[in-house]
């Protein structure tokens, strides 16, 4: 059986940019030439907003990095499309293509203003966190209990109204549960894991697993070793632990893929970069979980939270 790939988040556009990675072939994580391994390929590209160079703001930042990664798509379009809605990412699979989809990492990329929002959208932007590894005018992040400001729950309503899926992945707690109280659609956190097996802030409680199910979103696990245990040993077997951790919440239809590639520097072995996926497939079918488990998780469960965004 083949599975397609879909994963909700990689700091891939970060290294292309800074390090002058090429995206069909390079050193790290994720790349075309990696992607050929696969039955097919959806990728979220995160647009992080952190500026590294410091005479620029962190739109400017975020402005270049977009510029940067649509030469890339067009450089090798004939491996990868840009794709906007469901309907797109079929027909580029279809084609034998990589399936590219756009996210923000950190709402400073926009300035935090719900103004620029449809800037966004229009740029092919679907999904937006709030907050990276700090606060911001809208909401704080995981290692604060600061929650969402009036321009945060502003923010999050014209985001929705525009089709744009909000990501938690970094944010606070407290900002978790005010974001449930006002969402008009589904909640992802797109590289998370469970906080009942590895004790992160970065991870979500079971509770906060059971409002994204709620909503009907879903949650991409993290393929960073920090976030998947507090031991030094790290392999599919560690993987499996959040995956039926998260099933016994009864959350099969929200558990999707987000491995962080390219964002971090530590993976489950044997796992080496966004091939390494096949070594997940053959460890949960070992494991036990059907054909089509394994399908939702690697692609179905995705995608049917991003057919939301289609307007």
């Amino acid at each position: 059986m083949k599975y397609t790939i879909f994963d909700g988040h990689c700091d891939t556009a970060t290294g292309l940019l800074m390090r002058h990675h090429q995206l069909y072939a390079n050193d790290g994580h994720v790349s075309l030439e990696r992607a050929k391994r696969l039955d097919g390929y959806v990728q979220f590209f995160a647009l992080w907003t952190v500026a590294r160079e410091k005479h620029l703001t962190q739109q400017e930042q975020m402005n270049r990095m977009y510029h940067n990664l649509m030469q890339q798509f067009s450089l090798y379009s004939e491996y990868i499309n840009l794709c906007l809605n469901s309907r797109d990412v079929t027909h580029t699979l279809s084609e034998g293509k990589a399936a590219a989809l756009l996210s923000i990492e950190g709402a400073e990329g926009i300035n935090c203003d719900p103004g620029l929002l449809e800037q966004a959208w229009n740029m092919g932007v679907r999904m937006i966190s709030l907050t990276w590894n700090h606060e911001n005018v809208l909401a704080g992040w995981h290692g604060t209990d600061v929650g969402l400001s009036d321009q945060g729950k502003e923010f999050v309503r014209r985001a929705q109204k525009l089709g744009m899926l909000i990501d938690v992945s970094h944010l606070s707690d407290r900002g978790f549960f005010d974001l449930c109280d006002i969402t008009e659609g589904p909640i992802v956190a797109s590289h998370s894991n469970s906080r009942a097996v590895c004790n992160h802030s970065r991870n979500l409680t079971d509770d906060m697993y059971k409002q994204i199910i709620a909503t009907g979103g879903t949650v991409g696990l993290n393929m960073f070793a920090e976030f998947l245990t507090e031991d030094e040993a790290c392999n599919m077997d560690t993987v499996l632990r959040h995956i039926d951790h998260f099933f016994s919440l009864g959350g099969e239809k929200h558990l999707s893929l987000g491995g962080d590639l390219d964002g971090c520097d530590r993976l489950p072995e044997p796992m080496t970069g966004i091939d390494g996926y096949r070594y997940l497939i053959d460890a949960m079918l070992s494991h036990g979980l059907s054909e089509e488990t394994v399908t939702n998780i690697c692609f179905h469960n995705f995608m049917e939270v991003f057919q939301t965004c289609d307007m």
